[in-house]
């Protein structure tokens, strides 16, 4: 009996062992690559993403390019226990294709993150349903080119004429040193976006330069807002590398700082809609469906559920009361926002380190809009200037602003061979910056091996403009035309920044009116001067997006 009990005792220890290790312990995904140590582990690869933070103050791409290193296009990590492995893809076009052709396959991941906890009903925090896409048809109108034309273009114009006027009076004051600009450009991308969402100013930039010009803190109401928005970027670090990160999220949103924050923004979003409503429902009197009185995109929407609520003889509904429309608003604004205003933080340094570059833009700009007088918003968003979205697309590459896309196996599916389980989550690195590993073209799935041979059969690699990836280089997005004139190509290399499918980016079109009007002003206004190395970092420090630590520039009127 005693050694009965003993030999029980040892098998009841073992299956305990056992049991342990399969819950807490990694359990890598049969043919992908991974970390060994890492897998020996409880804390998987969560000390190694820490360090390498810890020391480059990013972590996507450091640990991306692990892939080159184990000779794989596609790599595991070991992210949290109790969780299936998290797998990498540094390929961009298997990455494109998975974004493009594979929607069935692969969907956005919405595991409890930033935006499901902040705005839980935005489309952005939804998986691919009939509701997300039955909101996604409400405000697809807020993106048509004609509404950006006719509402949102003038309000960007304005907002980045006063970053311009910014610039000068800051320029005057600066004793011919270089200057911090990093926040101007968040200040004005806020004007741009909450206008052309709201339809009210901010007058951020306005303040700014009230506050120079008279010595004196000028108090704007805008402020609260630009610290709330802010406040969204912030909290990706709050759980970056935690062991347990639902707890970590349970005891932000119980965080005094993240309390005053959300009430703040819940006031002043209530406050925007009740006035609206109010105004059209002055406006909805039968005789005309109010299209001429949207100033932005909540007018537009707003409208439209009103008009809606009144055709079916309904009462007219309480927007403070809609969810979704208040999540949605919140997203044009915390997506729009930080986005463009560090793509634009990463443009300058690039304009200031390629000095060429910097010069054919401005020549290119005023060979389009002759004379002494900046273009006006028509001229600008209409005519073609190849140069300039050349170098619009070479800063979004570059940039890496948002370095990864997110995406969630719903099936039993393949990635270059490999068998990816349900429920799997994918990061895919956005950029086109470096070479990935070569692999068989057999390995890679059907859709884009076909898309390959529709395109020529050249893998994007062996492509001229594709060399040299490191460098900022405008020119690589042209080719000849049949005429044997150079025009721009904005298909010359695969470009994921802003994902791309039915879970693409929707506020692209948007996006690039704005980086269009912002770089066009700023560039045939000032000269960016070389600055000193010591104020010319190229490091980036990555929380809910990929920002350089130091924007500084040496301004000279143009």
């Amino acid at each position: 009996m005693g050694l009965s009990f003993v030999v029980g005792g040892i098998v009841v220890a073992l299956l305990l062992r056992t049991l342990v290790k399969r819950l807490l312990y990694p359990q890598p995904i049969p043919g992908i690559p991974y970390d060994k140590e890492a897998a020996k582990r409880i804390t998987g690869d969560l000390p190694s993403i820490a360090a390498t933070y810890e020391e480059f103050k990013e972590w996507i791409s450091p640990i991306g390019r692990r892939s080159l290193r184990y000779g794989s296009p596609i790599h595991q990590l070991f992210m949290n226990p109790f969780t299936k492995p998290f797998v990498f893809i540094d390929d961009p076009r298997e990455t494109s294709d998975m974004l493009l052709r594979r929607s069935k396959d692969f969907d956005k991941d919405i595991k409890a993150g930033i935006f499901q906890t902040f705005v839980p009903y935005s489309t952005l925090a939804q998986s691919t349903t009939p509701e997300w896409k039955a909101q996604r048809k409400l405000w697809q109108d807020t993106m048509h080119p004609d509404f950006l034309r006719r509402v949102v273009a003038k309000n960007i114009y304005a907002a980045a004429k006063d970053l311009t006027k910014l610039w000068e009076v800051r320029r005057l004051h600066s004793n011919n040193c270089p200057i911090d600009v990093s926040r101007d450009f968040s200040f004005a991308a806020l004007d741009a976006i909450w206008t052309a969402t709201f339809g009210e100013r901010l007058d951020l930039v306005n303040a700014q330069i009230q506050a120079i010009e008279t010595g004196k803190q000028v108090e704007a109401r805008g402020l609260d807002m630009h610290n709330t928005v802010q406040f969204l970027n912030n909290l990706a670090s709050t759980w970056r590398g935690s062991f347990w990160p639902a707890l970590a999220r349970w005891r932000m949103k119980r965080n005094p700082e993240y309390r005053r924050y959300t009430e703040a923004k819940d006031r002043e979003i209530d406050r925007i809609l009740l006035d609206a409503s109010a105004r059209f429902q002055r406006v909805l009197d039968g005789s005309s469906d109010g299209e001429e009185h949207d100033t932005c995109a909540m007018d537009l929407v707003l409208r439209r559920n009103m008009l809606a609520a009144q055709k079916a003889g309904m009462p007219i509904p309480d927007p403070t009361k809609d969810l979704r429309m208040r999540d949605e608003l919140l997203i044009f604004i915390y997506a729009g926002h930080d986005t463009t205003s560090t793509t634009l933080q990463w443009f300058v340094k690039f304009m200031t380190n390629n000095q060429d570059a910097q010069t054919k833009l401005r020549e290119a700009l005023k060979a389009s809009f002759p004379g002494d007088k900046l273009p006006d918003v028509v001229d600008l968003i209409t005519k073609d200037v190849p140069y300039l979205s050349a170098t619009i697309e070479e800063t979004l590459r570059c940039a890496n602003t948002a370095s990864r896309v997110l995406r969630v196996a719903t099936t039993d599916t393949e990635l270059f061979g490999h068998k990816i389980p349900a429920g799997t989550e994918i990061a895919a690195i956005a950029t086109t910056g470096w070479h990935p590993v070569p692999v068989p073209e057999e390995t890679r799935s059907a859709t884009s091996r076909a898309a390959l041979e529709k395109n020529g059969g050249v893998d994007w690699t062996l492509k001229p403009n594709a060399q040299d990836l490191e460098k900022f280089a405008p020119e690589r997005w042209f080719k000849i035309d049949e005429d044997g004139s150079e025009v721009f190509d904005p298909s010359a290399l695969i470009q994921n920044a802003f994902g791309g499918g039915p879970r693409g980016c929707f506020g692209r079109r948007l996006a690039m009116m704005e980086l269009r009007i912002m770089i066009a002003l700023t560039i045939m206004s000032f000269k960016f001067l070389p600055v000193p190395p010591e104020l010319n970092s190229f490091q980036a420090v990555e929380q809910l997006l990929r920002t350089p630590r130091q924007c500084f520039v040496k301004l000279e009127a143009v």
